[in-house]
């Protein structure tokens, strides 16, 4: 017990230490905006670089879990800010940490909460409303706001977060109500989005999505509320039929490892999972959204398994087209069968294995060792 306890303060100190790490190079402001036409009032909190850059930068939105807040991804807001993104932060009411604070039966209440918000409409909706008032901040030339490019959008969420982010970047609802997409999105990172089963296929459900799309999830990524499994998280990526999307599969990962926990055991491990989920996206976001030549090759490469340290595998689905002259699907795992079973990954025994041209395995084997996106 005290060998748990002395772990579990060493990365609590380790984590702090990183998050006070960008401290100098992070600003952020937070607003209370008012959605008078839907009579929501959504708290915000903004993050940016405290250097103004020469150049405009792209913005990110992350929508939170059921339960959560605007301060529960802040590690995120944190490392993408520090690499050159304005982040925005949004907390929906009505399934937020109000649902739970002071109250005595939380699974009850997570449960209710649901059950009203499973469609993800009055989420994605607030995304739709933030990105106006951003919208707004930048003609206005705010400050901090004045080069926020709003031409270059990503969006991201965790839970029912991951689920507003893909209802904004084209997936069908399931309510079968209208459409919620927003053509302002440029990227999408789901993390272990719901899946919810309707009369429509999934291919029809997911297909409308056609930006470059990261999701993470984990083999343990089974839901506390809600009815979707671990190995259903995956249904989305095989579903799309877009080039340019891809999944990540943390080993042991549960559904709690995004935004972290408070007095369990379990959290001795959470800091691990979400330095990990840092190097992935940053380097996802940095490829597709800053057009990074070097992070678009580790992320087509091995070289994104490898930022992983051995966590979890990579699969990927990409057009190659620019780099061999054929349209070939790359995966560095083994294509999920449609009965959803599990497969076994297979590392390339050497760098040869990987796939396709000579000039493709050569930029490869360059890019093989790069563990870090500069």
């Amino acid at each position: 017990m005290k060998k748990n306890f002395i772990v579990i303060v060493f990365f609590w100190v380790v984590f702090i230490l990183l998050q006070e790490s960008v401290a100098d190079t992070v600003r952020s402001v937070r607003f209370v905006w008012h959605n008078a036409t839907q009579n929501r009032t959504i708290p915000v909190k903004i993050f940016y670089p405290a250097k103004i850059s020469e150049e405009k930068i792209p913005v990110l939105v992350f929508s939170h879990g059921l339960g959560g807040s605007i301060d529960c991804c802040s590690y995120l807001a944190n490392a993408w800010a520090s690499q050159g993104f304005a982040v925005v932060l949004l907390q929906h009411p009505g399934s937020d940490e109000n649902i739970w604070k002071g109250k005595i039966l939380i699974l009850n209440e997570f449960k209710e909460s649901y059950r009203y918000h499973w469609n993800g409409r009055s989420r994605a909706e607030d995304i739709k409303f933030v990105l106006d008032r951003v919208e707004q901040l930048i003609d206005d030339n705010h400050p901090f706001a004045i080069k926020f490019d709003r031409n270059r959008i990503g969006v991201g969420g965790y839970d029912l977060g991951g689920l507003a982010a893909l209802l904004v970047a084209g997936q069908v609802p399931s309510d079968q109500g209208d459409s919620l997409y927003d053509s302002r999105i440029k990227a999408v990172l789901a993390m272990s989005p719901p899946v919810r089963f309707t009369n429509k296929s999934f291919q029809d459900v997911y297909a409308p999505i056609e930006v470059p799309a990261l999701f993470v999830t984990g083999t343990e990524d089974n839901s506390i509320v809600g009815s979707t499994k671990a190995y259903q998280r995956r249904i989305p990526f095989d579903s799309m039929t877009c080039n340019d999307r891809y999944l990540v599969v943390f080993q042991g990962g549960d559904h709690r490892i995004y935004g972290g926990r408070i007095f369990s055991l379990l959290a001795r491990n959470d800091q691990l999972f979400q330095s990990a989920i840092i190097r992935v996206s940053n380097c996802f976001w940095k490829a597709i959204l800053q057009q990074d030549e070097n992070a678009a090759i580790v992320l087509n490469g091995y070289g994104f398994q490898r930022l992983l340290g051995g966590m979890a595998t990579v699969e990927r689905r990409i057009d190659t087209t620019e780099i061999n002259a054929t349209k070939t699907n790359s995966t560095e795992t083994a294509p999920q069968s449609d009965n959803m079973e599990k497969t076994e990954t297979k590392k390339p025994e050497s760098i040869e294995e990987f796939p396709v041209t000579r000039f493709y395995r050569n930029i490869t084997r360059k890019y093989a060792n790069a563990a870090t996106i500069p």
